[in-house]
């Protein structure tokens, strides 16, 4: 392993798939992401055992989509069900990891969706979600698992959209809680990996003196970046203020932290239906350091 690799922060990126649109959106970005700072991608799906519990019980039916007729569904059709959806999510994982010449790794674990995430998302560095609740929905709105998934990671998530990436600009909302903090750690790590670029920091600040000091902090935070860096003041971090310094900035992936009070699951799912932006969210608490774990009862290629 050389230097490079072991003072790396993101060695292993869990992505959740289930070979929804989605899914495979998070993929394509934790991948393009994977290329740039030489991580392994580790693909997870999980058999729902909320839905297996309901196919099994008596009055359990499927309802057409284009036609109103119903007929009962049982437990081995939603088995058989799963597997095929597992097989697809492996094969997409297996496909865009050969093409770019990824290590790989894939997981089947059956129980309830989050915390089988959580307790997977331990060993790995990042996790890779997509934005949309439902297929059938084509706005990036946050589905239940993405905002529990936003409350409890101990790892910083990455939420992509259908098409985005992780690209440069990156952009970062600075303030002075520890979470910012870790963010900006992480923005600055992202931005020196995809090529020395540029580093926006986002200081939200009420007046100009909190915006002085907040600026003087990161830049000595900043002081040995190779990326050029450059400052915007927002008053508010709602949606609507992410999205004008956003377009401004021409920025390709939006870094914060959940301690910062305005950027709550709300404000991120209405800024993603206005910007096609790759998000890296970091929880105050929440760890990148080096994962050691070693997975077992895995397909893996080297």
């Amino acid at each position: 392993m050389t230097t490079a690799e072991r003072a790396s922060p993101i060695r292993r990126i869990l992505i959740a798939l289930d070979a929804s649109p989605p899914s495979i959106a998070a993929l394509e970005a934790a991948a393009a992401l994977a290329v740039r700072i030489n991580a392994e991608l580790f693909g997870v799906f999980i058999e729902d055992v909320n839905l297996l519990r309901l196919a099994g019980l008596p009055f359990a039916a499927e309802i057409g989509v284009l036609a109103p007729r119903t007929r009962p569904f049982a437990t081995d059709e939603m088995e058989q069900h799963l597997r095929a959806q597992r097989v697809r999510a492996e094969e997409a994982l297996v496909r865009v990891a050969e093409r770019l010449q990824l290590r790989w790794s894939f997981r089947v674990a059956r129980g309830q969706i989050v915390p089988e995430l959580l307790a997977a998302a331990m060993e790995a560095d990042l996790m890779a979600l997509g934005s949309m609740s439902t297929q059938m929905i084509r706005r990036a709105w946050l589905g239940s698992t993405t905002q529990a998934l936003m409350a409890r990671a101990a790892r910083p998530l990455l939420i992509a959209p259908h098409g985005a990436t992780v690209r440069l600009p990156i952009a970062v909302v600075y303030t002075d809680s520890p979470g910012s903090a870790q963010a900006l750690a992480l923005a600055q790590y992202v931005c020196e990996r995809l090529g020395d670029g540029e580093l926006v920091v986002l200081l939200i600040a009420d007046d100009a003196e909190q915006e002085e000091r907040l600026r003087r902090t990161a830049a000595a935070r900043l002081e040995a970046s190779r990326a050029t860096v450059r400052y915007r003041w927002l008053v508010e971090a709602d949606a609507n203020a992410l999205a004008r310094a956003l377009r401004a900035e021409r920025a390709g992936t939006l870094v914060f932290a959940t301690d910062v009070g305005e950027l709550d699951a709300q404000s991120l799912r209405q800024l993603l239906e206005r910007m096609d932006v790759a998000v890296l969210l970091v929880r105050d608490g929440g760890q990148t350091s080096l994962s050691t774990t070693v997975v077992a009862k895995e397909n893996k290629k080297r």
